[in-house]
């Protein structure tokens, strides 16, 4: 591979000689793995000048009590911008027919996006602004959704479309108290009213339950002023694991309460399930280590961790998954220029992701990999990340290509101080390539 300078070539293949004595092909020859990777950081939902990052407010200020804002027959009119690529153009369109089947009862539909006719004088007009922002719910004449560089993944997409059909954030629900604390102290002075309550006057639940797994719940590090401390954490009794702000697909919730809004039947039997259903590894850390072992050769072992990590100014100050939860790390302190690998058991041979959020942030940090062994393959590293990244978790996709059985090793080298701490959470590995 291009990718990997020939030092590390040599060093594998001594590698492999030395702990995997049959480590060959058919032929005699040792096997390489290709792929590719993707990382990201921030909440492309969030814009300047909007209401919860993503709401253009009209000048009265509705939300879905009021059935002026529904659209009739659940009829949405919509124009695309002709400046979109084919592939963008094509993820808009699968975003809204993946809203339509989700929320249809047997072969009737509950809401349906139709291109705009000459007689629709109300209608949706996708463009590429800064960012990604809607109005919620229907207005008179053209309304604006926004999807801009960053918003083109299909769920920030679907997200953006049930603003349109008349939905707020879930965590600004009028009762979100007993369900989330929000943390004043790490948000800025200027984006503290976009964690205002909604009024019961303004809003309904739809007599649905509060769902940090809700398409419209945002993450737990949303607006924060320090990216390794929550703004969003669930009430303690009931973090459970549960992931704040995916973007993945509509929540059974989600479904329901389309349906409601619209008086429709409620069934949630058509869900559209994410490519990332044939999981070999899901892993939060809230209950172990999921299979994955540590390596007996390194100089010490990761650990597993809630809140912040012992050294001040590197590491998380709390997980990925919401803030209150579990992740793993490499501790610094008193392991100085030593290295930490943690191995995961034999995976098959094709096409997988392997999916991650990594905090890798501190004045003296080292190195962190991910790489990939297996009894027939060329140790390979795949990912290196060296020196000090951004003060937030950062999300990971690796998609590769195995032709033969490999493990997922992820490997820290403890830089020259203990400001030097990595920490992982929320770990997958699935068929196919990355889903974001």
């Amino acid at each position: 591979m291009s990718l990997i300078f020939s030092f590390f070539t040599a060093l594998a293949l001594i590698l492999t000689q030395v702990l995997c004595q049959d480590a060959t092909s058919e032929d005699g020859q040792l096997l390489h793995v290709t792929f590719t990777e993707h990382e990201s950081y921030g909440n492309p939902e969030v814009t300047p000048g909007y209401f919860e990052g993503d709401i253009e407010l009209p000048k009265l200020r509705n939300a879905i009590r009021s059935s002026l804002l529904k659209w009739p027959g659940g009829r949405v009119p919509y124009l695309i911008h002709s400046v979109y690529s084919s592939e963008t153009r094509s993820t808009i369109i699968s975003a809204m027919r993946e809203i339509e089947s989700d929320t249809k009862h047997g072969s009737s539909y509950c809401v349906r996006f139709v291109p705009r006719t000459s007689s629709d004088s109300n209608y949706i007009y996708i463009v590429p602004q800064d960012g990604c922002h809607s109005p919620v719910g229907r207005h008179a004449g053209r309304s604006l959704v926004s999807i801009g560089q960053g918003c083109e993944n299909k769920g920030t997409i679907m997200h953006e479309l049930l603003h349109t059909l008349g939905f707020y954030h879930e965590q600004n629900r009028y009762d979100r108290d007993s369900y989330v604390d929000i943390h004043y102290n790490n948000i800025p002075q200027d984006r503290q009213d976009d964690f205002a309550k909604l009024t019961i006057q303004e809003t309904s639940t739809l007599n649905t339950p509060y769902d940090f797994g809700s398409i419209m719940h945002y993450s737990a590090y949303i607006f924060a002023l320090d990216g390794s401390s929550p703004t969003i954490t669930p009430k303690p009794s009931l973090a459970n694991g549960r992931i704040m702000g995916q973007r993945l697909k509509l929540s059974e919730n989600d479904v329901k309460r389309v349906q409601i809004l619209y008086g429709c039947t409620v069934d949630t039997n058509h869900i559209i399930e994410p490519a990332n259903t044939q999981l070999l590894i899901d892993c939060t850390f809230e209950s172990g280590w999921c299979g994955l072992t540590q390596d007996s050769r390194d100089d010490f072992q990761w650990s597993r961790r809630s809140g912040s990590t012992p050294t001040s100014n590197t590491g998380p100050n709390g997980d990925h998954t919401n803030g209150v939860g579990h992740y793993i790390y490499a501790e610094s302190n008193s392991h100085i220029n030593k290295y930490a690998r943690l191995k995961s058991g034999l995976l098959p041979a094709g096409r997988f992701c392997i999916h991650f959020y990594l905090f890798d942030y501190g004045r003296q940090m080292g190195q962190f990999s991910v790489n990939i062994e297996g009894p027939r393959l060329v140790p390979q590293v795949v990912k290196r990340w060296s020196g000090s990244q951004r003060k937030e978790w950062i999300n990971v996709g690796i998609t590769l290509t195995s032709p033969a059985e490999w493990k997922v090793v992820l490997e820290s080298h403890i830089g020259s101080g203990t400001h030097s701490d990595v920490a992982i959470d929320d770990l997958q590995v699935y068929a196919g390539s990355c889903v974001f």
